[in-house]
This record gives structure tokens, C-alpha cells and sequence, in this order.
């Protein structure tokens, strides 16, 4: 290559105009690297700029609870760059944030006491009903029923029109009170955004949340959907007369966990969505953990249902295996006879059969036998653990009784929150039969 015979410095003008200086094309190839190394370095600080707007924005849609744009929101490499990977992560991160949250919100007991039953009332008042084999229902409720129980109808419309008219129910289980408030065209959500993928209509605590009548969950409820509504309310109102003397709690800071409020039912009952059993476990073991007490809701003493079913058989197994204090509650406490005399009764009347019992899904209990027997087996673990459990229970809950015949009452008539008078020993039995944690294993 020829070239000078001394030494000369390369200046900029020498790198571009000097077509035979083997410097010239050193230099050239340097300023355009530098020049695409200034334009990556802008486009990253501006990518980076972009990305912290995003996320501002999306915190200030998770604020106004916008869950409609929330789930619309997009994410494209051409308006985030380097940055897109991680815009997308930020959006799936918030959406999963949000959706956690509204799985830990629970129902107020304020609301429960003061509004639940007026707000059913109305409710019912401006529903269709008609009567069908298992009593009056709703037309949501109906086309729900035929679903699940495998009914091949042809014209759901005409056989829901065929039904005799009725009135609706004073005292509703519910599978009705669920097809009335949870789904269906009167329900509290309907026509709200759902937190949990951003599409029309949400469960009731979602609906709730705004008012304030729904909050983080403080306390698990494992109950029977057959059961009627005086029974969860009448046992839910002895608890608390007891529970608030003990505990010092106020009413309007106790949010219950109770599936029916918490799962959005116009997916899983409306809708017919169904869940891997896996991922549905996951969650129900995450939910109680993160509560870390449950109430355990029976109808009555003797020939009760809870025991009957799968689910609370399962609830109340999860609980003791993972040492979570648990409380019977009844609505009201057997006597002339009928209650619980004997030990050899007491025995027989928590007796569990895991592998008999029934879910108001079949596909439910299909599924929670077959987790039980892959992780254990056999149902005979579950089903000494659980009988230990409830016997445990139904025995504090007896000895607490004693010496409080006003706690006999269903606890039920009236609309607010129940009265607080009760002998101050009921404080020291209470405290004197709490369960240690270990208690829950099998000895």
C-alpha cells in the first residue's frame, strides 16, 4: 500500500477525503460505530423512559381499577426496543398481582349481619322463579342445573318456560341464593369488569371492594352449598357473640373467605369453566395457608352433611396437615335428647368416608379422591385425621357451651349484628381449650 514517506497524523478530514491513506477507511468504519453506538445508547434511554411510563401507568389503572384496560393493554418491540421483554414481563407481573389479590378478598361480616338478607330479599322480589324437582329456582340457576347434573335438553328455553311459576324462597340454600346474587342477569357483579382477566362481570367481593364491604380474607369458611341460609347465618352470628368478647375483633374488620362471594361464579357455574384439578388445589392450599384459621360451618350435631362432603372433608385434612387452628360453629346446639350424649356417639357422629363422599360438581370429587390416593394411597390418613379433628372441635365447642343457655338460640332474627352480653367465664373456657398447633398430627 503506498503512502507517505513520514509519519502524519490522521485528522478527521484526512479519513474522509484521502482516498489512498490506509487510515482513511480505519477512521470511517470508527465513526460509524460510534455513531450506532450513540443512536443504541438513545434508543435504550429512551426505551428505559418508555418503560418506567409504562409502569406508572399501569399502577395508576390497578388504582381506578380499571381492569378493562388493563387486560387490553399491549406491548409491542417496536415502541419499547430493548426494553419490550421487560415491558411484557411488568404487564403479566401486574395482572398477576391483581388477580392474586382479589383471590385474598373475603366478604365483610358487617355486611353479612346488616345487608345480606335485605339485599336477597329485593333481589328476589325482581326475579323470575318457577318450581323445579329440587324447589324453586331461578332460569340462571335452572340452565346451571341441567349442565351439571348431564341433562340432555334439547330446548332449555321451552323446558324452563314449561315449569310451573312459584314464589321465592323465605329461607333459600345456596345453590339459590347463588343463581340470584352471585350469576345471572341480577347478580352484585354483573356488568363490572373482572379483575381477574379483564372481561364483564366479577364475583361479588370484587363488586364489593369499592364500598369497602369486602377485604383481605381473615377467616376461612368450610361449609355445605346445601345449606340453607339461616344455617351459616345463625352459626356464624353464635360464633361471633362468643368470638368478639375473646378476641377483642370489631365486626367491620372480619372478612370471611366463602367461596360462593370469592369465585367468580358466572365463569365456573354460568360459564361451566373448568380449572386443572392441580392448579384448583394449588390455589385453595395458598388461600388457607395465607388465612391461617378456618371455621368449620356444620348444620347440626347428629346426621349432619358436612361429613358428606368431599370438599370439607378435604378443607378440614389440608388444615390439620399444615397445623391451621380450625373452629367448629353450629347455628344452634342440640338438646332434649338429640344432641351428642356419649362418646361412642360423638365417635360415630364425626365418622368420615372419604371415598363416599359426594361434591355438587361429580368432577370435583373425582378429582380430590384421586389427589388423595395418589399422595397417600389409601383414604384411610385422611379420614382418621379429619374424624380426630372434628372431634376435637365438636368437644371445645360443647365445653364452651356449658353455662351459656342463651347461646341455644339460632341467632338469627334479626338483621344486625348479634348482641355481646355472655358470662365473663366464657372468655377463660375459650382461651383454656385452645389447640396447640401440634395437636392437628396424629398420634
Amino acid at each position: 500500500m503506498e503512502g507517505y514517506e513520514e509519519c502524519r497524523r490522521c485528522t478527521f478530514p484526512a479519513r474522509v477525503l484521502g482516498v489512498e491513506n490506509w487510515c482513511t477507511s480505519l477512521y470511517f468504519f470508527l465513526f460509524l460505530l460510534a455513531f450506532l453506538l450513540l443512536a443504541l445508547l438513545v434508543a435504550a434511554i429512551f426505551g428505559k423512559c418508555r418503560l418506567e411510563c409504562f409502569k406508572r401507568r399501569l399502577r395508576t389503572l390497578v388504582k381506578q381499577q380499571d381492569w378493562c384496560e388493563l387486560y387490553a393493554t399491549k406491548t409491542s418491540a417496536w415502541e419499547y426496543g430493548l426494553w419490550h421483554l421487560a415491558a411484557q414481563g411488568a404487564l403479566e407481573t401486574q395482572k398477576a398481582e391483581v388477580k392474586t389479590r382479589s383471590f385474598q378478598l373475603g366478604i365483610s361480616l358487617h355486611y353479612v349481619f346488616e345487608e345480606l338478607q335485605a339485599i336477597y330479599r329485593e333481589k328476589a322480589l325482581e326475579a323470575e322463579w318457577r318450581l323445579d324437582t329440587f324447589g324453586p329456582a331461578t332460569r340462571s340457576s335452572y340452565f346451571v342445573k341441567l349442565r351439571n347434573m348431564g341433562e340432555n335438553v334439547p330446548d332449555r328455553e321451552a323446558a324452563w318456560n314449561a315449569l310451573p311459576p312459584c314464589a321465592a324462597p323465605e329461607d333459600p340454600n345456596f345453590h339459590q341464593v347463588a343463581g340470584l346474587m352471585a350469576y345471572g342477569p341480577l347478580a352484585l357483579g354483573k356488568d363490572q369488569y373482572c379483575p381477574r382477566d379483564g372481561r364483564l362481570d366479577c364475583s361479588i367481593v370484587d363488586a364489593l371492594e369499592a364500598s369497602q364491604r369486602s377485604g383481605r380474607a381473615t377467616w376461612f369458611l368450610s361449609w355445605v352449598w346445601g345449606y340453607k341460609f339461616s344455617t351459616v347465618f345463625g352459626a356464624l352470628s353464635r360464633w361471633w357473640k362468643r368470638h368478639q368478647i375473646v378476641s377483642g375483633d370489631v365486626c367491620g374488620d372480619v372478612y370471611i373467605w366463602w367461596c360462593v362471594m370469592v369465585n367468580n361464579q358466572f365463569r365456573m357455574l354460568e360459564e361451566g369453566q373448568t380449572a386443572e384439578a392441580s392448579n384448583l388445589f394449588d390455589v385453595f392450599g395458598r388461600q388457607l395457608e395465607g388465612i391461617g384459621k378456618m371455621l368449620m360451618c356444620l348444620d347440626k350435631m347428629k346426621e349432619g352433611n358436612y361429613t358428606t362432603r368431599i370438599w370439607c372433608i378435604f378443607e378440614v385434612f389440608v388444615a390439620c396437615t399444615r397445623s391451621i387452628p380450625t373452629t367448629v360453629i353450629l347455628p344452634q346446639l342440640e338438646l332434649d335428647g338429640d344432641g351428642i350424649e356419649t362418646l361412642q356417639e360423638l365417635t360415630k357422629q364425626c365418622r368420615v368416608d372419604a371415598q363416599s363422599a359426594q361434591a355438587s360438581v361429580p368432577e370435583d370429587a373425582v378429582a380430590i379422591k384421586q389427589r388423595i390416593m395418589e399422595d397417600h394411597g389409601s383414604f384411610e390418613f385422611v379420614n382418621q385425621t379429619v374424624e380426630k379433628e372434628l372431634c376435637w372441635e365438636v368437644i371445645k365447642f360443647l365445653e364452651a357451651d356449658q353455662g351459656n343457655p342463651s347461646s341455644t338460640g339460632s341467632g338469627s332474627g334479626s338483621e344486625g349484628a348479634p348482641p355481646s352480653s355472655l358470662e365473663e367465664s366464657e372468655k377463660s373456657t375459650e382461651m383454656r381449650l385452645a389447640k396447640p398447633k401440634s395437636e392437628c398430627q396424629l398420634q
